[in-house]
């Protein structure tokens, strides 16, 4: 108890004895705490003024690059990545052009976004309409670049389509040319069956010959019968994807709504933001120049211990 109770006085005499120092950097940082948040916190007049829009963010097609084959309907920009990105494209000329601030939120996991728009005149409105344009027409042009390649894939499968049928129609007439002759062949059997002196050898010569016209024709059905199943897919696939670029008309960028100006007065959280900053600051001054105090005060002692270790070898 003795002990600490003399512990205690020497931090406090400590203390005391550096108090000039503690108060200085305790002040600098203070000081320096209130210069970096007053910079960094925009001023405001008695007034400002908000702009608020919603906007829903619109979707295209996405081809994949591999095999050309319609992956999926995407949005247009990912509304998540918009956050940030929406605030370094448009946010900035509207800072630079005006002394506006861009806030952007998304409304739940939906595709659409709440832009807010803070500034020092009642031209937040009129700015915010034209980032908004800026961002409409942007997506348009993707859109509408999304669609041309899609479109340009469907013809690839109409073509297709066409080979497909040319195929199928040039196999039906060759199988109707082989049972054609196969039945030829085999009146004409019928016919000369009794005047035949080599039954025999003859007999496997037209067995090997309407065996293989059989083999053909066998191919050619199996060919035939994958040419239809192609043909049915490529019909399917041609008539889902025109359902889908004629959904792709309704799922454009917008504003939902219209956009509503507000006279709004300085927020007081950013005041209470700024105080407790530099509140902060001053704790971590005050702790830092008591360190700074002991430290001193550590080498000091060290120095003073050396002399007198000195003097007794002396």
């Amino acid at each position: 108890m003795e002990e600490n109770t003399v512990e205690l006085i020497d931090y406090l005499r400590v203390i005391w004895k550096r108090k000039m120092l503690i108060i200085a950097v305790t002040l600098v940082s203070i000081a320096a705490a209130a210069v970096v948040v007053m910079k960094s916190v925009p001023e405001l007049d008695d007034n400002s003024y908000r702009a608020v829009a919603v906007i829903r963010i619109g979707k295209k097609v996405e081809l994949k690059a591999s095999n050309n084959i319609p992956s999926s309907i995407a949005y247009i920009e990912n509304p998540g990545d918009l956050l940030e990105t929406l605030k370094f494209k448009y946010g900035a000329n509207a800072i630079e052009n005006g002394g506006y601030h861009l806030d952007v939120k998304r409304i739940g996991a939906h595709s659409m976004l709440k832009l807010i728009l803070e500034g020092p005149d009642i031209g937040v409105e009129r700015v915010l309409g034209e980032l908004i344009d800026k961002l409409i027409d942007e997506h348009r042009k993707k859109a509408i670049a999304s669609v041309v390649a899609y479109k340009n894939f469907m013809k690839s499968l109409e073509v297709e389509a066409k080979a497909t049928q040319k195929n199928i129609d040039r196999t039906e007439i060759s199988i109707n040319e082989m049972k054609s002759k196969e039945g030829d062949y085999m009146v004409n059997i019928e016919s000369s069956r009794r005047a035949e002196t080599k039954g025999d050898m003859t007999g496997g010569d037209r067995s090997a010959f309407l065996n293989m016209l059989y083999l053909k024709t066998i191919d050619r059905e199996r060919e035939l019968n994958n040419s239809r199943t192609t043909l049915q897919n490529i019909n399917r696939q041609l008539m889902m994807h025109q359902i889908t670029i004629g959904n792709l008309e309704d799922y454009d960028t917008e504003i939902v709504g219209e956009i509503h100006s507000t006279i709004v007065k300085p927020v007081e959280i950013k005041k209470k933001s700024t105080i407790h900053k530099i509140m902060l600051a001053g704790v971590a001054g005050l702790i830092m120049s008591l360190f700074i105090a002991f430290f001193v005060e550590y080498l000091e002692e060290s120095k003073s211990k050396s002399k007198r270790k000195g003097k007794l070898q002396g």
